[in-house]
């Protein structure tokens, strides 16, 4: 009898709990987003971590977000704890905590300095909202703050019924989003399905709507009533370039063989190499020389290369200092001597530095187009040496370039174990077009070779000399030899063996150069260059002019 009195007190109390917990169990089918900040984009709620915060009223957005939805270029220095914002325009720099930062390179106060927070580092939505095309709102009684792209519109519609639902998914019987918003109001509607608006209100409440509910409003007014085009304003010519490379070994003191170059309208001297972090750069150049050339109309965009040595330039890269100490310097050079573009011919780079050598340009080239220069780089063709081709993100480069020259030599290099061409016709067109597959066209300088290599081949010992094509030509004429055309690659060809020793060559000319100036209008590039100056014979520039214009 005990038993089943206590059986019936407690199926009696378990009752009474099952009740309690059904009656007090919160109502799931209503979602609410007001319980904490959130951050929306678009029709994209951001669900990671914490994209946003407020502190004082001060909108700050994440490092991460910004990087992932407004700017992909956006960069952060660990070690000097820097971001950098970069564009065509201006290169920022802001370091944590502080009330200052720069613009192209000089200092100016900040309202609210970039802050970390939980090992986040968050930037005040002040410093950005003039610089992209966004606006931001902070909605309170969704608790909301709201983001969208000012150079898109957005199709809406407007509330037509009583009692709209917006839900979370596409189901009558999916959660409530929201149940108050009023008759005639508008919203952003980004998705349609067989029965369902996707939608976004004004203060960010996101969801399902049935099209009932829906009248769409297909004008384009939303945050512009018109398009705006954005003029990037590159420096860009509205003719051919020629450019010719002018190899200097040493401090320039004589220039009075200096003279026109028929059809050549750009000289390039080797002038410059960065030699250290510290910002040294060993300067090889001559003021006169350069009036010399600019009195007979040319343009000076002076090389400047990284001495190839892939330590120091792993050095000067890491370092936002260190490329701040390289730019300053090296624009201070080139105002003074009064140039009108540079050429950056940065080899032999680590491929763990890649990123930060397109860092390096995104942040030299605002300084220079500030004062009006062109800047240039030059690239190999595409291979898969790391140090030699793999480094340079050619994709994202010419975003901060004017001009790329494209180096389509070197075929079969000094130490190659194949004798062979510097530059067959098919080898270069071929790297030509997968080049072209990450630059446009009207960005791309073909730089072709005024060099050849003799190979001397004793055995399985293979040795090459570089020869410039008078030498190149007096060795056909000194050993009888009569060259051979090839059409499939664009040059003569010939060989004569001594004794148990060949030679072997492959000639650079007027022909062979014709073949590949003609690329340039097959493919609509920018121009020609050519490495290098006193390798060439007479004849050969105005066989390129020719075949140029």
């Amino acid at each position: 009898m005990k038993r089943k009195i206590l059986l019936v007190i407690l199926v009696f109390i378990l009752s009474v709990s099952v009740n309690l917990y059904i009656s007090n169990k919160p109502n799931t089918d209503v979602i609410s987003y007001s319980d904490e900040l959130y951050l929306i984009i678009e029709d994209k709620i951001i669900e990671y971590g914490k994209p946003a915060i407020i502190k004082n009223d001060v909108i700050y957005f994440s490092f991460d977000f910004i990087k992932e939805y407004i700017d992909t270029n956006l960069f952060y220095d660990e070690v000097e704890e820097m971001v950098i914002f970069t564009s065509d325009e201006y290169v920022k720099k802001f370091k944590l905590s502080d009330n200052k930062g720069s613009i192209n390179l000089k200092e100016y106060y900040i309202d609210y300095p970039i802050i970390r927070q939980e090992d986040v580092i968050y930037i005040p939505v002040d410093l950005i909202i003039d610089d992209y095309e966004i606006v931001v709102n902070y909605y309170n009684n969704t608790n909301a703050i709201v983001v969208d792209y000012t150079d898109m519109y957005y199709l809406q519609g407007e509330i037509i019924l009583e009692n709209p639902i917006i839900r979370s998914d596409l189901d009558k019987k999916a959660p409530i989003v929201s149940s108050s918003v009023n008759l005639g109001s508008i919203v952003n509607v980004y998705g349609e399905f067989e029965n369902w608006y996707e939608i976004r209100t004004n203060d960010g409440t996101h969801g399902f709507i049935e099209k009932k509910f829906l009248k769409l409003n297909h004008t384009k007014d939303v945050y512009k009533t018109e398009l705006v085009n954005i003029n990037v304003d590159e420096i860009t010519m509205d003719y051919k370039i020629n450019l010719t490379w002018d190899y200097t070994y040493s401090k320039v003191k004589f220039t009075d063989n200096i003279k026109e170059i028929p059809g050549v309208n750009v000289i390039s001297p080797t002038w410059f190499s960065i030699l250290d972090v510290e910002g040294n750069i060993q300067d090889k150049g001559n003021k006169d020389y350069v009036k010399k050339y600019k009195d007979l109309g040319y343009e000076l965009w002076p090389l400047v290369d990284n001495s190839f040595n892939p330590d120091i330039t792993h050095k000067f890269l890491k370092s936002s200092s260190g490329r701040d100490k390289i730019i300053s310097n090296l624009i201070d050079i080139y105002m003074d001597y009064g140039f009108d573009g540079i050429n950056i011919d940065f080899e032999n780079v680590y491929l763990k530095d890649k990123d930060l050598l397109t860092q390096f340009v995104r942040e030299l080239y605002p300084i220079f187009k500030e004062e009006g220069l062109v800047v240039s780089m030059d690239v190999t063709t595409l291979s898969t040496s790391e140090n030699w081709s793999l480094c340079y993100d050619r994709s994202r480069l010419h975003e901060s370039l004017d001009y790329i020259m494209l180096m389509a030599y070197d075929q079969h290099w000094a130490s190659s174990p194949i004798a062979g061409s510097v530059a067959e016709y098919t080898w270069v067109e071929n790297g030509l077009i997968k080049v072209l597959e990450q630059v446009p066209n009207e960005k791309l300088i073909l730089a072709v070779p005024f060099y050849t290599r003799l190979w001397i081949i004793e055995g399985s010992n293979i040795t090459s000399k570089s020869l410039s094509m008078k030498i190149a030509n007096d060795f056909i004429e000194d050993n009888q030899i009569i060259p051979v055309w090839n059409e499939e690659i664009g040059q003569y060809y010939g060989e004569i063996r001594k004794g148990d020793t060949e030679y072997k060559i492959w000639l650079e000319d007027e022909n062979s150069l014709c073949y590949k100036t003609s690329l340039i209008h097959k493919y609509n590039l920018a121009g020609i260059a050519s490495w290098r100056k006193g390798y060439e014979t007479e004849n050969i520039w105005e066989s390129i002019d020719d075949y140029l214009n």
